[in-house]
């Protein structure tokens, strides 16, 4: 659905959940990302520096450490 973008503003000023209108193929609601994208589960040991690091990135971004892994191979994978 095509809408102008004084439309869009109206409709996002008056709290309407406007996602479905937005056309960008880099985001997706995380539910659809986690159905399209985690269907397969893998393990993967780090070194304890590492987890670390990666660790100390989840806290500061308020996502779990698996969450972070998934999101970063799917970028780097090009598929997000």
């Amino acid at each position: 659905m095509k809408i102008t973008a004084d439309e869009f503003d109206e409709r996002f000023d008056s709290g309407e959940d406007v996602f479905d209108l937005m056309k960008n193929p880099k985001v997706m609601k995380l539910q659809s990302f986690e159905n399209e994208y985690l269907k397969n589960s893998v393990t993967i040991n780090f070194s304890e520096d590492v987890y670390s690091k990666i660790k100390e990135k989840a806290n500061l971004l308020r996502v779990s450490v698996d969450d972070l892994i998934k999101m970063i191979v799917a970028q780097r994978l090009g598929v997000v």
